[in-house]
């Protein structure tokens, strides 16, 4: 057998558009453009990785475009990247899912004949390296936006090549935040006795079966939105001469990567020492985008002196714009996209100590123990001993020490401030 590589993509959404980023100032041009751009930026980043690692084939598990009506920008840029993939002799084979679906509309774009667009009923293809067969790669196509619960189902081994392949746009278990199409068992896939399943549709990176056979999202190349945080891209897959898969790498061809980022603002006086901490984060997340722009998402949270000035009408507005303006100018350039203000009041522990109430009762006695010796602890310890002295869990555990029961007083304090007492101002 011939030894061979692939790779792997999904959800490619060519011409998505990122969300709320329309009327940006001129001054910002640079960013918009960016993000008009991302979906085929990250495209041609997988055409030249296919290029660079030398690849037998692609396979793209479904949603090649973002809307039914294929934007005609978004299939002359499909053509031209498979032409680029044809002409360095590396054939691709395309399933359509519920985005595309072959019933919709169509210009007069025609596909290379190195590209293999399977139909809207099961069927195979099989792949020859240097005239002897290697591969086999089975799928369907979406052929409506809605598929009936039989599709596809019908997918099962067959022919002589020793490496084969299900490429299939589908659900496979419960995926928070995605439309259950077409949905799997991984007893079904396994089932099928294929090697590969080649899957799209989650767009979160997820390997559901390590081996025998392999089973795996590569999620989307381009994140679209905050929910979609971190690297995208592919899996790049090689298999020896044995037939022997190696374990499928993650290679990031995303074009701009979206983050989610939390700054408390506890110890932070007023609004200029915001501004720095919020400057600090943006060029850590400059620094850890392995070259990309950012779009970032922040979460304002604990508890400070600052709360009542982030509540008043415009400070955030403010805020924001201003973080912008920074951003934009940092190369590559990170984008806060939105500020949210999750912070709570400042709370005077020592005056809500001598209250009368629940919460003063428990933070006496966290601050009773605090200043207790080492014996006035045990009855606390003595609590905590169902656990740590558990015969299962004390294997996982270690000695509760002084300083760790501290550690634990300060965290129940943190904990009753912030449940008991969640509107103190």
């Amino acid at each position: 057998m011939r030894a061979f590589s692939f790779v792997h993509a999904a959800d490619l959404h060519l011409d998505a558009a990122f969300q709320g980023f329309a009327g940006l100032p001129d001054s910002h041009g640079h960013v918009f453009e960016a993000l008009r751009r991302a979906t085929f930026e990250a495209f041609g980043n997988l055409i030249r990785l296919c290029l660079d690692a030398g690849v037998d084939f692609l396979l793209v598990a479904g949603d090649v475009y973002n809307a039914a009506d294929r934007s005609l920008r978004a299939q002359l840029a499909f053509r031209d990247g498979m032409r680029r993939l044809a002409e360095a002799g590396i054939r691709a084979y395309v399933a359509h899912g519920n985005h595309d679906p072959l019933d919709s509309r169509v210009h007069s774009v025609r596909l290379p004949d190195t590209v293999h667009v399977f139909g809207k009923t099961e069927s195979s293809v099989g792949f020859e390296k240097e005239g002897e067969p290697v591969a086999r790669i089975h799928g369907a196509s979406f052929p409506t936006r809605v598929v009936g619960k039989r599709f596809a189902r019908k997918i099962r081994r067959e022919g002589p090549e020793p490496f084969q392949i299900g490429l299939l746009h589908c659900t496979v278990g419960p995926h928070a935040g995605h439309e259950q199409y077409v949905p799997r068992t991984l007893d079904e896939l396994r089932r099928a006795g294929l090697d590969y399943w080649a899957l799209g549709h989650v767009h979160t990176r997820s390997e559901l079966s390590e081996r025998d056979p392999f089973v795996g999202y590569p999620g989307n190349l381009q994140g679209l939105h905050a929910n979609e945080a971190g690297p995208r891209g592919c899996f790049l897959v090689r298999v020896d001469e044995t037939g022997r898969m190696a374990p499928p790498e993650f290679v990031a061809v995303d074009a701009v990567r979206w983050s989610r980022r939390a700054l408390s603002i506890e110890g932070l006086p007023d609004i200029p020492a915001l501004e720095q901490a919020l400057g600090t984060l943006l060029d850590e997340e400059a620094r850890g985008s392995d070259g990309r722009p950012v779009v970032v998402r922040i979460e304002l949270n604990g508890r400070g002196p600052l709360h009542g000035e982030l509540l008043r009408s415009g400070t955030a507005a403010a805020l924001l714009e201003s973080i912008q303006r920074a951003g934009a100018d940092l190369d590559p350039f990170v984008w806060p996209e939105r500020v949210e203000v999750r912070t709570r009041p400042e709370v005077d522990l020592d005056r809500r100590r001598s209250g009368d109430d629940f919460v003063g009762e428990c933070l006496r006695l966290i601050q009773e123990y605090r200043g207790a010796d080492a014996g006035g602890r045990e009855p606390l310890r003595a609590c905590l001993d169902e656990l740590f002295g558990h015969p299962r869990a004390s294997r996982f555990l270690p000695d509760l020490t002084d300083d760790d029961l501290l550690e634990l007083l300060d965290e129940v304090e943190t904990l009753c401030v912030d449940r008991l007492i969640p509107e103190e101002g």
